[in-house]
């Protein structure tokens, strides 16, 4: 009786041989991990990892209060702020803080409040008495807001009494106070119509004297 015979055929000793060279050469390149491609782009480097100085605080303070000393001993007339003659790296954490007391300290001796190199009228360092039209808020009557440069001129007219002389041909006129006269002129405050109105009110106060 004759056996069957197998469907399946045996492998040749050269198949064998191909398989064993491809299986080791595909095990050396996953050992060897992927080849460079040419045409691929170059990995990003790793970052470099971010340097920090560290500054001492105190040194920091100590240059600040040195800054503030000088400032204030070199304001010069003391109306306005000076600046340090010194050449040196602006960019340094002492120096900046140097400077930062150079200002503050002249601001504050100066009542510079907004650190702008100028006092204002309404900043600390004001003096209405010396600055300015030398005139305080309470002097300035509201008839006089805006008078610009005759302001002196129209706290003056406002101050005056109300007043009246004897007319020649008889009868008498009588004039108002100050604030009352201004406040019937037509010329706006400010203009130089307003200011040569003052003038005359002025003028014809004197002329006449008051009496009682």
């Amino acid at each position: 009786m004759r056996m069957p015979r197998s469907l399946t055929r045996r492998p040749r000793p050269a198949a064998l041989l191909a398989a064993g060279l491809a299986t080791a050469f595909l095990g050396a390149a996953a050992a060897l991990g992927p080849t460079a491609d040419a045409d691929a782009p170059a990995a990003a480097p790793s970052p470099r990892p971010i340097a920090t100085v560290t500054v001492d605080t105190a040194d920091l303070v100590a240059a600040y209060n040195g800054g503030w000393t000088a400032g204030v001993a070199d304001l010069g007339d003391g109306t306005k702020p000076t600046y340090p003659d010194v050449i040196t790296d602006g960019s340094t954490p002492g120096t900046v803080a140097w400077m930062d007391g150079w200002t503050d300290g002249q601001a504050d001796a100066l009542g510079d409040d907004n650190r702008d190199g100028v006092v204002d009228e309404d900043e600390s360092g004001w003096d209405c008495q010396t600055m300015g039209n030398r005139l305080c808020g309470a002097d300035v009557p509201p008839e006089c807001k805006g008078a610009g440069e005759a302001l002196r001129l129209c706290v003056t007219v406002a101050s005056q009494p109300a007043y009246g002389w004897d007319i020649p041909e008889g009868g008498r006129a009588d004039n108002p106070d100050g604030r009352a006269r201004i406040r019937d002129l037509e010329e706006k405050p400010g203009t130089p119509e307003f200011a040569a109105a003052l003038g005359a009110l002025d003028a014809e106060y004197r002329e006449h004297q008051p009496r009682g």
